[in-house]
């Protein structure tokens, strides 16, 4: 059950984190400054981040079954028993 609340977290973040993105690239786009980052150089290196973030937490979760983390995963997505 937790693995299905992490994902769908990680699902929701990375959407909204996507779509502010996007947003925000396209109102970047008229400035024209050269010594910025190119988007794509900058989201593919955030994929990255993103999903080696996600597979460190899925081992340590499937490994260490830490019932601090997993409390921690519960009240940070507000599921307080």
């Amino acid at each position: 059950m937790v693995y299905i609340i992490v994902l769908l977290a990680f699902i929701l973040t990375w959407f909204f984190i996507e779509i502010t993105l996007f947003l925000a690239n396209k109102n970047f786009i008229s400035l024209n400054n050269s010594k910025v980052i190119p988007y794509n150089k900058f989201i593919f290196n955030l994929r990255i981040l993103a999903i080696s973030l996600f597979i460190i937490v899925v081992i340590y979760m499937y490994y260490f079954q830490n019932v601090k983390f997993l409390k921690a995963v519960e009240y940070c997505l507000g599921i307080i028993k």
